[in-house]
């Protein structure tokens, strides 16, 4: 399959595919959002490119990523972003199904991360490119399985942190606590100043007690269409500020 490059700086580049799913805002938006302990050990159900690992890897400290990702092509990929970029010591991703993900991965993690599909089965419109449909909708899995898994995997009040559209997140704080996985954190995703939400950042904790912070909603462009300053810094050094708290 063709496959495009892309810098990401100076020093950091990610191919893609011309043909498949190329990541976007909310992966970038993640990513500032996810904030590990230096020593921890992650797993990322859905690695599709790489990207989300990669960010990490340019901006913040951990020891170990785990990345699960169903597709075999996009596993390779994200391999080969990783080792283009010298992070295969950081990251190792693993073809597997995110449902096994406890018998793939037979450890306690310290933190959970997703970006998975948004779209019900036959909502909205279905793509053609059956790699795009399987990213976007839940073909493969669905937010309780997603959260399902993210339970089993997290030591007690470890992190599960998950990029997801507003319109569902009822089901996602459903899906959550359903599995003891209590929102702590959310950061709303507005396009211009004045402009609904359409995403949401979600941190939970497992095993925690109920107590859920938000703070001034995340705002990606001015009125001109021109990054705000908190979307720069979001780009270029992985900051996302979101007042988390310990537990």
């Amino acid at each position: 399959m063709a496959k495009v490059l892309q810098e990401l700086d100076e020093s950091h580049r990610i191919y893609q595919f011309t043909e498949g799913f190329s990541f976007g805002t909310d992966a970038v938006l993640l990513s500032g959002f996810i904030t590990p302990k230096k020593n921890s050990v992650g797993v990322e159900f859905g690695s599709g490119t790489g990207i989300i690992p990669m960010l990490l890897c340019m901006h913040k400290e951990f020891q170990k990523i785990y990345s699960l990702e169903i597709q075999r092509d996009y596993a390779e990929l994200a391999r080969e972003n990783l080792s283009m970029n010298g992070f295969s010591d950081k990251v190792e991703v693993i073809e597997g199904d995110l449902k096994d993900a406890k018998s793939l991965l037979p450890f306690y993690a310290d933190f959970v991360f997703t970006n998975p599909p948004y779209m019900k089965k036959e909502s909205g419109r279905v793509n053609d490119n059956e790699k795009k449909r399987i990213a976007r909708h839940e073909i493969h899995c669905d937010i309780r399985d997603v959260c399902r898994s993210a339970g089993s995997l997290l030591q007690d009040k470890g992190d599960f942190y998950c990029v997801y559209r507003l319109a569902r997140m009822a089901e996602l704080f459903s899906a959550m606590r359903e599995f003891d996985l209590e929102p702590k954190n959310i950061v709303f995703v507005t396009p211009k100043p004045h402009s609904s939400p359409d995403l949401i950042l979600v941190r939970g904790v497992k095993g925690a007690n109920p107590e859920l912070k938000s703070r001034a909603p995340f705002v990606l462009q001015d009125e001109t269409g021109a990054r705000t300053e908190e979307t720069r810094l979001l780009y270029e050094k992985g900051i996302l500020e979101y007042g988390r708290d310990k537990g």
